[in-house]
């Protein structure tokens, strides 16, 4: 178990890191390179980019029942996605993040014992770009 968890933790840490990352690049209009990031995130977690074309619902059961990720892993993914969102070329696509960064993010707020402002703040953030 105590292995299990050391790796998870090395693990979320890198993918911490590649967050970041992503976020200077897109920050300093670096798209290309965001990209790339955003591609190593998701070759990290053995996620396939056809996995985005699925609805909300089969893609966080994806998530969740096939690759087994964790709360935290889905935080990350969320974070990702709304990058993802700002990106995007097309409004549509851009919606479509957005919605499954949203329903990802509330599905781990739902479902967390500790309070998180930053998760709170990407809601409301979220929230605000979504249609009522």
């Amino acid at each position: 178990m105590g292995i299990e968890r050391d790796y998870l933790m090395r693990q979320l840490m890198m993918l911490f890191e590649v967050i970041h990352k992503i976020l200077r690049h897109r920050k300093k209009g670096e798209n290309e390179e965001a990209e790339k990031e955003i591609q190593y995130f998701y070759e990290c977690l053995k996620i396939d980019d056809d996995i985005h074309q699925l609805s909300i619902e089969k893609f966080i059961d994806v998530l969740v029942s096939q690759k087994k990720l964790t709360n935290e892993h889905l935080e990350m993914v969320a974070f990702v996605m709304k990058e993802q969102g700002e990106m995007a070329e097309t409004k549509k696509k851009k919606l479509n993040y957005f919605n499954k960064a949203y329903f990802l993010l509330n599905k781990v707020e739902m479902e967390s014992t500790s309070f998180s402002m930053d998760r709170q703040m990407k809601l409301a953030e979220l929230r605000e770009s979504l249609p009522d």
